[in-house]
């Protein structure tokens, strides 16, 4: 969902930079592979074990970062996404170059970030009351499984989007 809402809002991207630690996200990378592929981006991961690795990462991705085409993804990390000493030096950077970055942290919005995801609780009720109902109509539990979120909203940082150039209709900034 964030790399669909990603070419919604620039569809000039083409690729998607991710420093993950490999311990907290491998898990969502291999699902974020799968995704890139489906919305046509290409998804370029590193692996930073330690701050001081995921630093060295970023300055990577940074020096070799074309704006129009680049952007970085924030992970829900606490190493390579840490508020500390990575979100401050991504989005100093990121600013100065004009180079997109989103994030799977809600709270980084507020800070810079472009955009991210975070759940829609009242879409979540009525998910949840539409299972108990259909289970006191069915008079038996059904087993779904796991299924992903698919409730969410959409939190976009307007002066970051205006900053990197980006347009929206007022319909659009309504449903932000």
């Amino acid at each position: 969902m964030l790399f669909a809402r990603l070419k919604e809002l620039a569809t000039e991207v083409q690729r998607v930079h991710v420093v993950y630690n490999p311990k907290q996200s491998r898990w969502l990378i291999r699902l974020a592979q799968d995704a890139a592929r489906q919305q046509h981006l290409e998804l370029h991961t590193q692996e930073a074990h330690d701050l001081k690795t995921a630093i060295q990462c970023y300055q990577t991705v940074l020096a070799g970062a074309d704006e129009m085409r680049d952007v970085i993804w924030l992970p829900q990390d606490s190493i390579t996404a840490d508020e500390t000493v990575i979100l401050p030096l991504i989005l100093r950077e990121s600013w100065n170059r004009r180079l997109l970055v989103f994030s799977s942290s809600f709270a980084h919005v507020k800070r810079g970030v472009l955009f991210s995801l975070y759940p829609d609780n009242v879409g979540l009720g009525r998910n949840l009351a539409g299972s108990a109902l259909h289970y006191l109509k069915a008079g038996r539990v059904q087993v779904r499984g796991l299924s992903p979120l698919q409730n969410v909203q959409l939190a976009i940082n307007l002066r970051t989007a205006k900053h990197l150039g980006l347009r929206f209709s007022s319909e659009q900034e309504s449903a932000f």
